[in-house]
Parts: structure tokens; sequence; C-alpha cells
């Protein structure tokens, strides 16, 4: 090898003689120290320094040096913006580099990249693909490191998105094969209507069931335009030819917005341009865990580097975080009129990031309803950046992209975080849904906030204000898992936002008020925008639980790996001792998934030894498990490989809604859902909100339709059972005090009008209408409209079915105590006795009911006694 010798990285600086960068900042200088005394030959060290210190310049003096010793070097970056700043700076130090892009490489270019004369800068894509033109590089480095999962994992997984043309079709191609196949998937049946809401959780398909459709869901993709007309250049057309042999060793996630065909984590090491590199570093403001980070990357384990302390406050300028004080959806118009308030009082531009490109899609089309220009940033389309910044008043609406995307200076003043960053991807929606013990999805919260706190604050001069629509924003943020991923520097940020929170809307609405007028640029930095909090005593702080430190990712990545080139004895052995280490550290569904990929490890090897070998590894799993959502989807399975039949029920729905709930409100639990009742029992516009409340207490999703739609309904609920689609179009109706009319026929018919409108929208979902009236008679031509399409709701009887379903959630909120899965499934247990016995009780409840009214004793009747 060249050359080895220790660098003197502040003497490479100045013999460059930059006229920028003259010296060293004292974190670059303790972190390039440290990397020439112990790190010159690590194979993965990742980076972490604060927003503003000088990522870039230390990645490329540490490129001057790989140069140096005869390496070639890859810098590679998420978008273009990217590139060009890197390329800027290493013009401004005299360093040399060359770019690529796609269809943009050059022979010369090439030449001094691979001959180790020149870096070269190119964004992930370009150098992560199935046919990769830049050879693999000896030193690779990842600017903002995260923004890798995405094409590394991408390399191998087949997203098939529930979207009009040739991927819907194959969509629901891949859904009517499994439901033909089984009825273990309730959620399926709304799918395949494209009646589930864009938060149902997803079904993970057993491997079993998988193993016994993948044949024919081969022969459908293989008939697809979405992999033969080149054309469209659908990006399925070159993941597939990765996928197709290794069909069976995959996960298969479905979800409302697509599925995804994946193994369970990135096999990254069998990548050559991975592989090949003598020194991989990641550098970012937000590493997380390096546990996490090797997960993601599916690559080899990582050494962590960092500053020994954080930037002095003011650093990256000031910035001030105020979230939804109340317990409204971020795309209700009070929050969206809020947020919109602010867009104005920061000159127009605002840039939205949302979870995910549903998300995204919503927002975009509720943005332009409201007349407001829209700029949708795409992967792959950082020219829209350019476009937005070029006008005076627009909406930059992205998702997934928290890291990676610098809108500093006067270009935004403006962020607004639609809904709590935990889920971007079919697979992290599975484990928020189903394993809610898995510390590093919480953990990923942390770090994705602290990036998007990063988006419009990185030099001293900069001031910004973050708005963080989703009411679960606080719950989320003061969760222990939460604030250890968040760096000591963005921590005052984060406190002083729960405290103005903590003072309702008037203090949220003070808050931004006070961010906006003239006199406060001066002021102290936002960080300290909140009312000062008596002062308190000094206190050591709680210490971290055990859980936040397993390191089970290398036994992941290994047995993810294994799988995908066949080993399945090594893919079995590896998956287990995660689950073992998992289990030490009491994340007990999520050591029970891995015990899930053991007995599919046995399984795919297809012996009958092997299957009697996933039966046991599933069965060990199961022995003495919580009852929680997950380990009843084990069971499952279990009772599949023994060859008994397994009757789904209802109660998956109630406690995956419930949950969900609990996550989103926190503490506030008791007080939404006495709101939820007091709405319920109000003016019509009230009762119509306050249905929705109750669709999620029975497990179903409420909606609002718009206004605007044709025979727009007051609520409408949807559900899915194991046969079918569930929806309930509701009419509410109201009177004056006093006593009330017989309900009439001109009621039942604008309510027979909604049913034809959904029935045609929906041609697979049993829909039916349910009119909810404070009437307690009904006259004989209403009735029989009504006979065999309308359940006739009491409103009294509505108000019952609240209160007992409430009065069941508070009992199982309490009963959940720390909410680790014994807890919660013990909660379901007891909890599940108290609930409607029936199997279908929700649609036998509000099947039409042949011109009778539904009374308050009805719904008493179908539940237990307590």
């Amino acid at each position: 090898m060249a050359y080895a010798a220790k660098p003197d990285f502040e003497q490479n600086l100045a013999d460059f003689g930059s006229a920028r960068f003259t010296q060293l900042r004292p974190g670059q200088r303790q972190v390039l120290a440290a990397y020439a005394e112990q790190h010159l030959d690590a194979t993965d060290l990742a980076i972490e320094m604060p927003t503003g210190e000088g990522k870039t310049l230390l990645a490329l003096l540490i490129a001057d040096h790989a140069l140096t010793r005869g390496w070639s070097v890859a810098y590679l970056t998420g978008t273009r913006q990217l590139a060009e700043r890197v390329e800027e700076e290493a013009e401004a130090l005299g360093l040399d580099i060359v770019r690529f892009a796609s269809k943009d490489y050059g022979g010369a270019k090439l030449d001094d990249y691979h001959q180790a004369q020149a870096v070269g800068v190119m964004n992930y894509w370009v150098y992560f693909n199935s046919s990769p033109i830049p050879q693999p590089a000896d030193l690779v480095i990842f600017d903002d490191a995260h923004l890798a999962e995405q094409p590394l994992s991408g390399l191998q997984t087949l997203r098939i998105p529930d979207k009009l043309g040739p991927a819907r079709q194959l969509y629901q191609t891949i859904c009517e094969l499994v439901v033909a196949h089984t009825d273990a998937y309730p959620g399926l049946r709304a799918m395949l209507d494209g009646t589930a809401q864009p938060g149902t959780p997803p079904e993970l398909l057993s491997f079993r069931d998988w193993n016994a459709i993948a044949g024919p869901v081969r022969d459908a993709i293989e008939a697809s335009p979405l992999v033969t007309d080149r054309v469209l250049k659908d990006e399925a057309m070159y993941v597939w030819p990765t996928v197709r042999d290794h069909l069976t060793q995959c996960g298969i996630l479905i979800g409302p917005s697509g599925i995804e065909i994946r193994p369970y984590h990135p096999p990254t090491a069998l990548n050559t341009q991975y592989s090949r590199a003598k020194q991989r570093i990641y550098l970012s403001a937000t590493l997380g865990s390096m546990d996490d980070l090797q997960r993601r990357v599916g690559g080899g384990p990582v050494t962590r580097l960092a500053t020994s302390a954080p930037l002095p406050s003011g650093a990256t300028g000031e910035r001030l975080l105020v979230l939804n004080p109340s317990a409204d959806h971020p795309f209700d118009p009070k929050i969206l009129g809020w947020a919109l308030a602010q867009t104005h009082a920061a000159g127009g531009r605002a840039a939205w990031l949302c979870a995910s490109h549903a998300e995204a899609d919503t927002l975009q089309e509720t943005l332009t309803a409201y007349g407001q220009q829209v700029y949708r940033l795409r992967p792959g389309d950082d020219s829209m950046v350019e476009t937005w910044s070029r006008v005076a008043n627009g909406h930059l609406v992205t998702a997934g992209r928290y890291d990676g995307l610098d809108l500093a200076g006067d270009l935004c003043k403006l962020v607004i975080i639609t809904t709590v960053p935990q889920a971007s991807s079919e697979f992290e929606r599975f484990v928020v849904a189903y394993l809610g013990d898995a510390s590093f999805m919480r953990h990923r919260v942390g770090q994705r906030v602290t990036q998007a706190l990063g988006r419009a604050n990185r030099e001293q001069t900069d001031r910004s204000l973050y708005l963080g629509l989703d009411p679960s924003f606080a719950q989320m943020l003061a969760d222990p898992a939460v604030r250890k991923s968040i760096p000591a520097g963005t921590e005052p940020t984060i406190r002083a936002a729960l405290e103005i929170y903590d003072q309702g809307w008037e203090g949220s609405l003070r808050a931004c008020a006070t961010f906006w007028q003239p006199t406060a640029q001066s002021s102290a930095p936002a960080e300290t925008a909140a009312p000062a909090s008596p002062r308190r005593k000094a206190r050591p702080g709680r210490s971290a639980s055990g859980n936040s430190d397993v390191s089970s990712a290398d036994a992941e990545v290994s047995a993810a790996t294994d799988l995908w080139l066949g080993d399945h004895a090594g893919a079995a052995r590896k998956a287990s001792e995660a689950a073992a280490q998992l289990a030490m550290a009491g994340e007990t569904e999520h050591a029970a998934f891995w015990r899930y990929v053991e007995a599919h490890a046995h399984f795919d090897r297809g012996r009958p030894q092997d299957r009697a070998a996933a039966r046991g590894a599933l069965e060990s799993a199961i022995t003495g498990g919580p009852r929680t959502t997950w380990f009843r989807r084990l069971a499952r399975t279990v009772a599949d490989l023994e060859g008994n039949e397994y009757t789904a029920d209802d109660t998956d729905r109630f406690f995956l809604a419930w949950d969900e709930w609990r996550r989103e409100t926190g503490v506030r639990l008791d007080r939404v859902l006495s709101e939820g009742r007091a709405l319920l029992t109000g003016s019509h516009d009230q009762q119509c909100e306050g249905l929705t409340r109750l669709a999620r207490l029975v497990g179903a999703s409420g909606e609002r339709p718009p206004r605007k739609e044709q025979s727009a309904t007051d609520c409408r609920w949807t559900w899915s059972t194991v046969k079918r689609a569930e929806r309930r179009v509701w009419e509410v109706k109201t009177v004056p005090k006093g006593e009330p009319h017989p309900l009439n026929r001109t009621d039942v018919n604008q309510l027979l009008g909604q049913i034809e409108v959904e029935t045609r929208r929906s041609a697979k979902t049993r829909v039916f209408g349910c009119l909810l009236t404070p009437a307690t008679a009904t006259q004989d031509d209403a009735a029989e409209a009504a006979h065999d399409k309308i359940v006739l709701v009491n409103h009294s009887a509505a108000v019952r079915l609240y209160d007992v379903l409430a009065d069941r959630l508070r009992k199982y909120d309490a009963l959940c105590g720390d909410n680790n899965a014994e807890a919660r499934g013990e909660a379901r247990t007891r909890i599940e006795a108290l609930l409607p016995q029936e199997d279908g009780w929700l649609g036998k409840l509000l099947a039409p009911s042949r011109g009778r009214l539904v009374t308050a004793d009805d719904v008493g009747a179908i539940f237990p006694s307590v």
C-alpha cells in the first residue's frame, strides 16, 4: 500500500493555501486528531458533528489524505444541491474533484477518479445502482449518512405502489391472490377495495402463505408492464431481476399505499461498491446509535467518532419549535389555518416535511384546494428547490427528507413537520404497529426531529420557526428513548417547545407572534422564548434503561444476508442470536420477530425436519408470551404449520387502533375521550366530529369527507373483516330543544342517495347507511324506505356505545402500566372479557335495522356485564 504515515491535517490545510479555509475549528481539530491517532485503518467509521461545525471540510481533508495514500475516493451526497456544495467547498480548498451524475461521466473524469487523482463526487443513486459506472472506491464517504438507506435498501426492494395504472393492477392482483388463499389478513379486504385509510397498519404475510402463492405472484410480476414496458421506465424494471430469484427469502408487507417485497435488512455486504472499500466513513449531525446505523445501512459494525462538546448556543442561529397543543389532526382546517398564518408572517415561503409520499400527496391536494402554490420535491428532482426559491410565495412539499436538505439563509424561515416522523416505509409502519417495544424506532424519531430542526439553521445569522402539527408530538418528544437520541445542542429547543405546549393555544400563538416581531430579531436565542420555569434544584437525571443499549444489529443483518444467500442454517443461527439479545434487553415483541425470521429460514430450506424446526422456533417464541397482536399473529402461523385451522377475529383491529390512539395522545387520552363525548352530544357539526372519535373507539377509520364531494355524507366509517371491507355512511339529524318529531321519509331519502354514491365508488365493499337521530319513532314510509339499506340509530345509542368503549379504553390504558409487551398483553386479556363476544358484532350492530330504531338498551345488551 502506498502511503500510511500519520497525517498532520493542520499542516495539510496550510499547504493548500486556501483564502477561505485558513484554520481548523476546535471540533474539526479534535476529530481529525483522533482520526489520525486511532482510526486511519478503521473499516467503518461514523463521524458525528453538529450542524454548522464544518463536516464537509473535515471530510475533504480526509479524502485528500486518502488520495495521498493512493486510494480512490467516492464522496456521496443525497442530492445534486449537496453535491454542488461539496464541489464549491473543494474548489475553495483547492482539492481536485470530479462530478458524476446519471449520463454524465466523461472519460478523463472517470480516469482521474479510478487512478486516485481526484475525488469523485456524486449522489448515492449514481454510486449504488444495478449497473454503476464509477468503479468501487477505496474510501467511500457517506455524507448525511441516513440518506444512504433508501438507495441501499432499494436495490433489493420491489415496491409496487397502489397508484393509477399498471402498478395498481399488479397491486390488486397480488392482494386477490392472497385473499383467495387465506382469510387470515382482515386488513386486505379494505386495501383491495381502496377503502383503507393511509394510516392502516400493513400486513406481514406469513412465510408459509407467501410460499404458497409466490409462483403465481412471480408470473403476475413477469407479465406486468411495470417490468416489461421499457417506455414506463419504472424502478421495478431494474429491481425485479435482482429480487426474482430470492422471492421466498423475502418478507412481504402489504399496506394501503403499496406492497414491499424485500429482505428483512438490506444485504449491503454483498454489494461490491460497498464491500470493496478499504474504509467507509459515515457523516451526520445525528447518527443515533451505531447499532441502528448498521441496521439501516445493512453493512458491518460501525465505530463512532464525535466531538467532545456541542456547539455553543446560537452557533447555528435562532430557532423556535412550536407544537400543536390541541387534539386536532394536522390537516384539520384549524391547524392548517394556523400553519398558513405563519407562512404569511414568514414572507410567503414554507417547507413542509412529510413522513411519507402518501401524506405528501394528501397535503399537496389540500394546499392546492386552499388556493396555495405547491412545489413538490421528489427523489431525483432537486431542481424543484431552485424553482421554489425563485418565487415570492409558495410551499415546498417533500416526503422523508429530514436530512440533506439545505434551506438556510433567506431561502426559508418556516419549516412545518406535519406528522411525527416515526415511519417512512411499510416495514417501519409494521414495526410501529406490531413491535411496540422495538426501541430503535423511537430512536429514529429523535434523529429525524433533530434533522428537521437543522434544515433552515446552518449559520449564526439564520433565524427560523418550526411547527410540529401532529397532536402526538409532545408525548413522543418526552419519551425517554426519543430524548436519548436528541443531541445536547438540540435539547434546549425541545425543552422550550414542551414548555410552550403546556400553555395551550394561548401560549403557542403568543410564542409565534413574538418570534415574528422585528424587535425579537436582536433578543435572546429562541430556545429561551418560553417563559422561564421556576428555578429547580440540579439533579443528575434518570439513568437510561438497558434496552436502549441493546446491540443486536450485527446478528440481524447477518441473518438477513444469510437468508438472502440461501444459507438457511446460518440465517437461523444468527436470527436466534438476535432474538436472545433482544429478549435479554426486555424487547419481547422485537425478540419474537427475530424468532419468526429464524422460523422463516428453517421453513425455506424445505425438508420435513426443517419445517418441524420452524414450528419449534415459533412455539418457543409464543410459549408464555403476552397476548399482544403480534403474538396472536405468530400463534396463527404455528397453527398453520401444524395443519390446524386458526380463525381470525375482530379484536386485533380494536387493540391496534387503541394502541395507536394511546401513542398519539399519551397522558391526554382521558381529556381527548372526554372531549369526544362532549362533541357527540353537541351541535350538528360537533356530533359529526364526535363520530370520528367513536370510529376510533370501535376500531374503525372515521373521516369527514370534504363538503365539495358530490352528495357528501356527514361522516364515513371504514373497517375490514376477514370476509369483506365494511363502510358506513352517516347522516346526522338534530332538532331544536323539545320533543323530536318522528323520523320522516325526507330524512331517509337524502341518505339513500349518499349510499348509492359510496357503493359506486367502492364496488367490493359492503356499504350501508347510518342515520343518527334524536327521534324515538319512525313514520311508516320512512321505515319502509330504510328497511334494507339503513340502520336507524337513536342518539342515545351512539352515546351509550361511546361511554362503554371509552370506559374499556381507559381501563386498558391504566392496565398497560409502563407499556411493555407483558403489561399490554395482560391488559388485553382482561379487557377482551369486557368486550362483545360475538365475532363481527360491529357489522351486525350497524346492519340495516328493518325500519326499527337501535336504542341504548340494544347497545348495552351486546356487552358483558362488568
